[in-house]
């Protein structure tokens, strides 16, 4: 089910969302098709497991990364990785194992946003 509704509306990415059409954001957005983010969410684990996902926070958290459109839509979610793991190797494992399933700009297009946000 999950495959069915977290997905983009256009797999494609034909057009550039209107948001983007402003001038506060062109050119600097040009051509972007998503926005993605690393959470930390705060887990109980089993004692041998605890090492694994104290990460930067000092406490056990599973790393979890969430693509969205700019209609605030999630178009995908990797979840289960311990919070000792950084964004970046979640990021370049998605791109390998989810390969298929993970939204992509149409060829030549290369623009990727990125932003961190970590909740209290």
């Amino acid at each position: 089910m999950a495959v069915d509704t977290i997905k983009p509306k256009d797999p494609d990415f034909r057009d550039v969302h209107e948001r983007l059409r402003d001038s506060r954001f062109s050119p600097h957005f040009d051509d972007c098709i998503c926005a993605i983010d690393g959470s930390h969410i705060p887990v109980v684990v089993p004692a041998e497991e605890i090492v694994n996902h104290v990460g930067r926070h000092g406490y056990p958290t599973q790393n979890i990364m969430a693509v969205c459109d700019f209609d605030m839509r999630f178009t995908s979610v990797v979840a289960g990785w311990p919070g000792s793991a950084h964004d970046t190797r979640i990021f370049k494992d998605t791109l390998v194992k989810y390969a298929t399933m993970f939204p992509h700009p149409p060829k030549g297009n290369i623009t990727i946003v990125y932003c961190i946000i970590t909740l209290p």
